[in-house]
């Protein structure tokens, strides 16, 4: 039904590359606010949530590691769309960078240079990494750099839909376990109904459903192999525990209002003229949008009328689909909540400053990194 699915998806993609201007309308990303901390990344992620009318369960269980907003986390998130990239900044609640790939820039030029701007993202170019421990020493110099010093990572490598996992890369492992980094699986089903560029789509209204791990402590482990397998493990745990969870074993929380992060004057300042500019850019592509629109209307004549009522009507019978609640869960048969082959889930704090857990931010050793947008 890719006709029907066409205008959402259209209005979704839309959402997403004027999400700087539409989330400052909101409130949510407030550049003109010169004096005091601030949240624009994660006000931007909220304002999408509120634009896309997304609901988010969790499951009982594990929380987010807190420890992620004073040390560096690195977070492992399954990649499912374009959605990700909003939705899972809400699901570490702002305290992790996105790391993409710079086409991402190029596709979203608007959003992309603001959290470039404050420092919200780590960008490399996929297939150019020559020299892993040189990739490595420039993303140690962004996490120091920025006031958010955890990490997005999706270590499946490409986005997928499938209903299991594709194989996990160990790149970002390698860079997390060299320098004693906790890692925290953050799982979430149903992110593909918010928004899918493989399929066209785009939902409103749509349910997602979290589940966290414990967070794995690296230096709790002797060598990488154990380390490496026991993520595995429990990456496959967390896999099974989401998608096979009814939606009854979740519960609704709303995300939290946060505005923790202490921005440079420069930063400010060149967030007040990309915003600013960013709603001129917006408002003249409306302006515009709209004369083309009525124009192409004015070539049907006297039939211009009846042209308007069936683009009325078939608008409504696709934002109508759009509309429709996607059921999330279950999508596999359900389990215990034991980690694979009967192993425990980790049990460590998941919350509060852990100054060894986050180890040294200096390069020891030679991390492998594979990365995703």
């Amino acid at each position: 039904m890719l006709l029907l699915d066409l205008p959402p998806f259209l209005l979704g993609v839309f959402l997403l590359y004027w999400s700087l201007p539409l989330g400052a309308m909101l409130g949510k990303i407030r550049f003109w606010k010169l004096q005091g901390p601030r949240n624009d990344a994660y006000g931007w992620a909220i304002a999408l949530k509120q634009m896309f009318r997304c609901k988010f369960l969790y499951l009982e269980g594990p929380e987010l590691y807190t420890g992620g907003k004073y040390s560096t986390c690195i977070f492992l998130s399954n990649h499912r769309s374009w959605g990700d990239f909003f939705l899972d900044v809400v699901a570490t609640e702002g305290y992790a960078q996105m790391l993409s790939r710079w086409a991402v820039f190029f596709v979203f030029p608007v959003f992309m240079t603001s959290v470039i701007i404050v420092r919200s993202v780590v960008l490399f170019k996929r297939g150019a990494v020559k020299d892993k421990n040189a990739l490595n020493d420039f993303i140690d110099r962004k996490l120091q750099a920025s006031p958010i010093k955890s990490l997005i990572v999706y270590p499946e490598g490409h986005r997928s839909t499938k209903q299991q996992s594709l194989p996990m890369k160990r790149g970002m492992l390698h860079f997390a376990y060299d320098r004693k980094y906790p890692v925290q699986i953050v799982m979430s089903a149903n992110k593909e109904s918010v928004m899918s560029e493989k399929a066209m789509t785009a939902g409103f209204g749509q349910t997602i459903v979290v589940g966290y791990s414990e967070p794995i402590h690296s230096r709790q482990f002797p060598t990488f192999d154990d380390f490496a397998s026991r993520v595995q493990k429990e990456w496959d745990h967390q896999w099974k525990r989401v998608y096979s969870s009814k939606i009854e074993d979740a519960k609704v929380q709303a995300p939290p209002e946060i505005d923790d992060r202490h921005y440079s004057q420069t930063i400010k300042g060149l967030m007040v003229v990309v915003g600013s500019a960013s709603l001129v850019l917006f408002w003249m592509t409306v302006y515009w949008s709209a004369k083309a629109g009525l124009w192409l209307l004015s070539l049907f004549g006297s039939y211009g009328c009846y042209a308007t009522a069936v683009l009325v009507v078939y608008l409504v019978v696709s934002f109508a689909r759009a509309f429709r609640a996607v059921q999330p869960l279950p999508h596999m048969p359900a389990v215990r909540d034991k980690g694979v082959n009967g192993i425990e889930p980790v049990h460590a704090s998941k919350a509060g400053p852990d100054a060894t857990a986050g180890g040294s931010t200096g390069n020891s050793g030679s991390g492998h990194a594979s990365f995703a947008s």
